[in-house]
């Protein structure tokens, strides 16, 4: 008996480490076609190499479920600045090039406003819904001078549209992590982020 009541308590205190746990999700109840066949990744991230890294690992785990994907870098690269001003043209640019899906990935400084705590229920704020909306939003808090820095902890913020109406079908966030383990955390977050779309049927099978 006391052993056992040990091992509880050593469970507890080990759960009590990770605020987290499992990624935190909403989806969307509208009807769209989730038979995505070219994804966009884009990495929101005021770090060149680090959106890099994070864009490039998306893809990678996209194509592990046969999803063809491309990076944002390729068609916005940096220089770019904010690309979105005319979202319709820019829309009409991406079907042409086939893309019928957006897939976000924001680094959220856990000081942020939004950052919601684990024991409060997750659902996107409302501004969420439209690509635009949302992308001009998050560029603003992730540009800014000093925002990125090895002095605080981070979750990653994924959203994933529909680019035929460029609405919000899907949401989820990553556990809190340190600065120095985002690293080797990108990797393990990308491929956990594509099993949970195919668990919750975002993404049909091909």
């Amino acid at each position: 008996m006391k052993k056992c009541l040990i091992h509880l308590v050593v469970l507890i205190l080990f759960q009590s480490c990770t605020p987290e746990g499992t990624m935190r999700t909403w989806s969307s109840n509208e009807d769209y076609d989730r038979r995505f066949k070219n994804v966009l990744a884009m990495g929101l991230v005021n770090n060149v190499t680090v959106r890099s890294d994070v864009e490039n690992e998306l893809v990678y785990a996209a194509q592990k479920i046969n999803l063809k994907a491309a990076n944002g870098m390729s068609l916005f690269p940096p220089e770019l600045g904010k690309p979105f001003e005319d979202i319709e043209r820019v829309k009409a640019r991406l079907r042409e090039k086939g893309y019928d899906g957006i897939l976000t990935a924001a680094l959220i400084d856990i000081r942020a406003e939004r950052y919601v705590p684990p024991e409060t229920s997750y659902e996107p704020l409302i501004y969420y819904d439209r690509f635009r909306n949302y992308y001009y939003r998050t560029y603003d808090l992730v540009y800014r001078p000093g925002y990125y820095s090895a002095s605080s902890k981070y979750f990653i913020e994924t959203n994933f549209y529909e680019l035929k109406e460029g609405k919000l079908v899907w949401s989820g966030r990553s556990e809190v992590f340190e600065y120095g383990e985002l690293e080797s955390f990108i990797p393990t977050y990308s491929r956990r982020l594509f099993k949970e779309l195919m668990k919750e049927g975002v993404i049909a099978t091909q």
